[in-house]
Order: structure tokens, then C-alpha cells, then sequence
């Protein structure tokens, strides 16, 4: 049975831009504790004038110091995790043949992060550009297990389209873009169709990150004087970028004109899926009055059985995030992942879900851990050589 990890990490902070000199002098230093605050309360702040908002002292995580790893907080972390490490491929592979983890796609987002503070888009698609070429050199060798994942810019849609195709031919499965990709354009909208096309061709998944962003608060929410309440409601709304993108692929029609395209939400939970599906199947079709107030529903397949086809979401390895509920009830489109070496993942994923999942059918679980995903890509017409 082959396991495929859909989302971990090599961070190492400034690290990519040692061969990129002229790049590094242009972009700022990154801060983890910067990057965690923004994460938290970025969105939640972002209509509040800057005189107006709580001290950065206090909107900061009250122990920082642990994500940042310079105490230890029992339960949070293990031996060798860390936001941001060093990248050692053959370490990885070590720690992956441990888990008895076949392939994993593997994320760097550290252009990423700098790109979106980026006026200068064209800049923004050098370093996101660099920082993938980077990371394909790490895994250089060794592309049949460890998966490049392809971060895009899609202000430029040739441009996306081209980063996918060199991608591609280095190793690459996986593109990243963010829930609203471009400034003003949803991803249903027209433009984006060569990138759709695009990964059914290339046999890439999309992936979505929660640290994407693409949330929207109106700024009363951030009229409050504890920023722990502050920080609850960044977390309460940081799904509902992912929603809008569901809802706007599916009855925009976008799984219907590319039915091979593969939506993958990684670190967003599983909370809010069911429900959201759920909801979505009553403004279908087989509801008279939805035709009534929303129009006609003119897609091949109901929205549920869109997104049984065409969505997939992945719980992060942590008792808060059980996955039996969500996996049995929505089969095709829970899938695995560990988010190694990050803090809240675990050194031992799999181990973690054979216990997780002691009483579920065996060939769910063997769905679970590679089978589902496996099968995305086979769709595509380029299965996984695993």
C-alpha cells in the first residue's frame, strides 16, 4: 500500500536566498513571529487604520517564545520540529521510510510569504520563481519521492502557466495558489481557465494552503480591548476563503468544464466541510425552490457530487482534528497528510492514524493514506510511479 503525504515542508527561513544575493537585498528580513501575528489577526485588522490597532506586543501570540522554539511547552512540538529548519532531503527521506511514507509532497512557502508584501508583482514573480527553483534543486534526485511543490503568481497567467510547465519537468505535482489568486479575480473567473487546463495536462494538483489568506472582516470585529479575543476570531474566519473558492468552482463551473482538475485545502481542518457540502447539495438541483431564488444549475453533476470528485482536504495529524467522522462520511475526499517538521504536526503520522483509525474498514484507511490521492493524479492521466 503506498502512502503519500500531500503536505510537508522544507522552511529555511532566509536560507533559499543564499544563491539569490541581489534578491535578498531587496526583500526585508522575515520574522516568524511577524508572519505568525499577520496569520492571526492580519485579515481580522486589515480595515483598521494602523494608529487605531491593539500594540504589535500585545497582538503577538502570548508565548511566542515557544513557536518560535526558544522554550519548550509539553504537547507543542517534538524533537527536530520547528517553523523554520534546514533543508537535508536525505534526513527526510530517512524520517519518511521510518513512517513508511512512499512520496510527499514537499512545500517551501517562503517566497510566497515574501511576494505578498510585494507592490512590484514582476519582482513578486522572480522570487516566487527563484524560490521554486531552489527547492527543486534540494530534491534534485530524488523527485520520485519528494514532490516539488510549485507556488504561482497568477497576475500573469502565461507566466503561471509557463512556472508550471518548467516545474513540472523538474519533479514537480503540486501548484499552490491562494483562495482569491489574483487581486480582484475569484478563481472561478475566465481568465484562469489556461491554468485549469493546464494542470489537467500536466497531471498537477491545485493545493491551497491555509496560509493563503483571502479572508474579508469588517473592522467592528476588531473593536474589542483583549486581542485574545482577537486572535479566536481570526482563527473562527480562517476558513471562509476556502468556502467562497469551493462555492465559486463548483456552480461556477469550473470542475465542470475540467472534470480532471483535483482542489486540495491542506491545514484548514475539517471542521467546516461537511456542512459546507451539505449546504451547497441544497442549493442543487434536487431542491425545486433553488431553481427559483439562485437561478438554473446547469452543470453535469450535483454540487456534491462535484466535490466528491473533484475536492479534497487534508486534517492535520492533532487530537483536535479527528478525521473518522468526516472520512466515512465523505470518503473520496478526506486524504493524508503530517505537515512534517512543522510544530503541529507529529513525528509519527502514520503510527498516530493507525490508532485514530483502529476501528475503520481497512480499504478506507488504504484510501486515506495514498489510495484517494493516488487516484487524482491517475485521473489526470499521469499516475504517481509509486
Amino acid at each position: 500500500m503506498a502512502i503519500i503525504d500531500v503536505d510537508t515542508h522544507f522552511e529555511p527561513g532566509r536560507g533559499w536566498l543564499a544563491d539569490y544575493p541581489e534578491m535578498a537585498a531587496r526583500l526585508p528580513e522575515y520574522s516568524v513571529a511577524e508572519a505568525t501575528m499577520r496569520a492571526q489577526v492580519g485579515e481580522l485588522l486589515a480595515g483598521v487604520p494602523e494608529a487605531e490597532r491593539p500594540p504589535r506586543a500585545d497582538l503577538l501570540p502570548p508565548k511566542i517564545a515557544a513557536i518560535l522554539g526558544e522554550v519548550k511547552v509539553e504537547g507543542y512540538g517534538f524533537d527536530g520540529s520547528a517553523m523554520h529548519s534546514p533543508c537535508d532531503p536525505e534526513g527526510r527521506l530517512a524520517w519518511m521510510d521510518g513512517n513508511g511514507i512512499t512520496a510527499a509532497n514537499v512545500l517551501c512557502l517562503e517566497g510566497a510569504g515574501y511576494a505578498r508584501s510585494l507592490d512590484d508583482r514582476a519582482f513578486a514573480r522572480d522570487v516566487i520563481g527563484a524560490c521554486n527553483t531552489w527547492l527543486a534543486d534540494q530534491v534534485d534526485g530524488h523527485q520520485d519521492r519528494l514532490m516539488p511543490a510549485t507556488v504561482l503568481e497568477l497576475s500573469d497567467v502565461d507566466w503561471a502557466v509557463a512556472e508550471m510547465t518548467r516545474m513540472r519537468e523538474r519533479g514537480s505535482r503540486s501548484f499552490l495558489v491562494g483562495p482569491l489568486p489574483a487581486p480582484g479575480k475569484p478563481a472561478m473567473h475566465p481568465d484562469f481557465e489556461p491554468v485549469w487546463a493546464a494542470a489537467e495536462d500536466l497531471g498537477m494538483i491545485c493545493e491551497v494552503h491555509v496560509g493563503s489568506g483571502g479572508n474579508a472582516f469588517d473592522p467592528a470585529w476588531a473593536n474589542h480591548p483583549d486581542t485574545m479575543v482577537l486572535r479566536q476570531l481570526g482563527a473562527a474566519g480562517g476558513w471562509q476563503a476556502a468556502l467562497l473558492m469551493m462555492n465559486g468552482m463548483v456552480f461556477g463551473g469550473v470542475f465542470d468544464r475540467h472534470p480532471n482538475l483535483t482542489l486540495l485545502f491542506a491545514e484548514y481542518g475539517l471542521h467546516w466541510f461537511a456542512g459546507a457540502v451539505e449546504h451547497m447539495e441544497a442549493r442543487g438541483p434536487a431542491v425545486p425552490e433553488s431553481d427559483i431564488y439562485m437561478g438554473t444549475y446547469s452543470n453535469e453533476l450535483t454540487p456534491e457530487e462535484t466535490v466528491r470528485r473533484n475536492v479534497r482536504i487534508t486534517p492535520l495529524p492533532r487530537h483536535h482534528q479527528p478525521v473518522q467522522r468526516t472520512l466515512e462520511q465523505y470518503p473520496e475526499c478526506v486524504v493524508f497528510s503530517s505537515d512534517y517538521a512543522h510544530n503541529e504536526s507529529d513525528p509519527e503520522p502514520t503510527a498516530y492514524y493507525e490508532e485514530q483509525l483502529a476501528g475503520v474498514e481497512p480499504s478506507l484507511k488504504a484510501a486515506f493514506l495514498g489510495g484517494t490521492i493516488a487516484e487524482c493524479f491517475a485521473r489526470a492521466g499521469d499516475p504517481l510511479p509509486v
